[in-house]
Formats: structure tokens, sequence, C-alpha cells
């Protein structure tokens, strides 16, 4: 199925305070990447089947969702989990999430020994809960949406003194997710464009900070979905905004809102935002399926639908990279069509 661009906003670079300017220095990205060498995957770098020539022919797909726990939220977790001291370790650590967080964190502290807790809103995927659960984490439903779970998330923190992942708005998860940016320039030394999801705003901050101070030219490209524009919105006008409310199949993409620190390394380091549509990720999942044998979530989807819905232009570009961001589908929704067969 086809579909038009619907939306891209074009970075017009306004200046940043100066406190600003080098809030996430390259620096700090090398030593989390050290960090955390034996905890995550260096995950492969892929060119699509060149069958039917649908695609640039030059593109790479950065296949985040082989990384540990199924998505890129393995390497912020991480970066928190193995900087904590002996009390916070030994009383628990908490967070918030639309599914991907949860899981890497539940993961993560089933690894490091430590007790975990993770809110879910409840539209939350009931696969992404049983997975939760599976590495030993106590989940605990709120809310409509991730922010209503990240605010109850905060108070039971408080209340217990537990320590709290926060999925985007950390200095140490940026650094984590960076760490994504410094495997690119490695494995693909020439790379001039990215492509990268957005739902905090994390993941394409810490990687834009990564790329861009590495490789100024760079094109950074941030893929939202129609239903949960919170980045564009905030671009737009210039200042965080938090939308009424948000509608997308993409939840892990879905939060009301970004925050002060992921909008400002957005305002800096990201060139363009394109919207897609929940349709437009549905065939994006179905082609990630049967050109590349490669299951993902609609949030994995979302930088393939952006060039197949034209709002992205690759011609130019001479080594586009695509970060297939997470693979925690649920797979029960596949393979009950070979169960009824």
């Amino acid at each position: 199925m086809a579909y038009g661009p619907l939306l891209v906003w074009v970075a017009c670079k306004p200046p940043l305070p100066t406190s600003m300017m080098h809030m996430l220095p390259l620096e700090s990205i090398v030593v989390a990447r050290d960090r955390m060498t034996s905890y995550i995957r260096h995950t492969p770098v892929a060119p699509p089947p060149a069958l039917r020539g649908d695609l640039h022919p030059a593109l790479r797909l950065k296949l985040e969702n082989m990384q540990v726990a199924g998505s890129f939220k393995a390497r912020g977790v991480f970066n928190h989990l193995l900087q904590l001291d002996a009390a916070h370790r030994s009383r628990g650590v908490i967070a918030a999430s639309g599914g991907n967080h949860g899981l890497a964190l539940a993961y993560g502290a089933w690894r490091l020994g430590i007790p975990a807790t993770v809110y879910l809103p409840a539209h939350a995927a009931a696969d992404r809960e049983r997975r939760i659960a599976a590495w030993g984490a106590h989940v605990i439903r709120y809310g409509e949406a991730w922010d209503d779970a990240h605010t109850r998330a905060l108070e039971h923190a408080a209340a217990e003194d537990l320590y709290y992942v926060h999925p985007f708005d950390d200095m140490r998860t940026l650094e984590g997710q960076g760490t994504l940016g410094i495997e690119l320039l490695a494995d693909v030394p020439e790379i001039d464009l990215a492509l990268i999801a957005v739902g905090g705003g994390g993941l394409i901050g810490g990687v834009a900070a990564a790329l861009k101070q590495a490789r100024p030219g760079v094109r950074i490209v941030g893929v939202e979905p129609v239903g949960a524009p919170s980045l564009t919105v905030s671009l737009q006008a210039g200042r965080l905004v938090e939308l009424p409310a948000v509608h997308s199949i993409a939840d892990t993409l879905s939060p009301r809102a970004i925050s002060e620190r992921t909008l400002a390394l957005a305002q800096r380091y990201v060139d363009e935002v394109v919207l897609v549509t929940d349709g437009q990720m549905v065939e994006a999942m179905r082609w990630l399926w049967t050109e590349c044998n490669q299951l993902v979530e609609p949030a994995g989807a979302a930088v393939i639908a952006a060039i197949q819905g034209g709002g992205v232009d690759l011609g130019r570009s001479v080594a586009p990279v695509a970060v297939i961001c997470g693979g925690n589908a649920a797979a029960e929704a596949v393979f009950s069509s070979y169960t009824q067969a």
C-alpha cells in the first residue's frame, strides 16, 4: 500500500544556551561503551535484499532488534545498573515503560541480581508484560499512557528509596543509547544519513550527539507516529509541549511529551522529523518479515515506513542507515496462523 509523506519538520538550528552546548560529550559515550562491552551486543549492520530495488541500493539496516532484551533500551539500562552503589542494588530499581524499557530493565536486573519493579500503562501489550515478569520483575499496571505510569513510578521510588531508571530523560540513559552511534561510526565510517525512530527522544538524542560530534555532516532524520508527534510539536513550538492524548499502534513511541533535555539535543542535532501512519508501519513490518526475515514491532519498522512512504529522500545519500530499534512483537499473533492451519 502506498502512502505519501505526511509532515516533515526541518531544523532551523536555533542557538542553545552555552550550558547545553556540550551536554552529552562524545567522551562520556565512549566511556559508557567501554563499561558495557560485556553486557550488550554489538548488533549487526546488514543491507536489505536487492531483489526488487525498492529501497536505496546503499541502505544499511542497524538490527538493534537483535540486541539483548530485543531493543536498544538495554544500552541505557546497563549504563545505569553498572554504576549503582551497593545500597541501591540491594533495595532495587524501578521504571515506567511502554514495554521495551521495562523488558530491558527486567533482563538487566536479573543478570546483575537486582530487584526490579516495572510500571506499565493499561494499554501496554500483554505479551510484553509476560516477558517482563518472566525475568523476575514485579509488574504494576497504571494509567492510560506512559506519562501516567511514570508519575506513579516516581512516587513509588520516592516512598521506598528505589533507584529510578528513566527511559530517556537522564544523562546515563542518553550516554548508553549514544553507544549505538559509536557502533555505526565503526561499522559504516562513511555514514551520511541516519534514520531513527522517536519516542521520548533518548535514542535519537544519544545517537545524534555521537554521530554529529564525530561527523558533523551526517544528516539525522527522526521518525514519529502521526498519533504521537511529541517531538515534532515541541520543535515547531520551540518549547516543550505535552500532547493531550496519543493514539498509535507503536506504543513504545507514544509518550505525551518528550523532555527539556531531549528537546535540546534534537534542536541541536536533528535535521528533520517525519511522521508516519500506523498503516505505513504495518506495511513496513510486513516488508521486513517477508524480505529480510526480521520480525519487528511497529516502532522497529517506523524508519522503513518513512522511506517507503516517500517522507525521506535518500537519493543523494551515499551511506544511509536505518536503525531498526526493536523487535519485541507478539510472536503468538504470527504463529497462531500456523497452529490453526
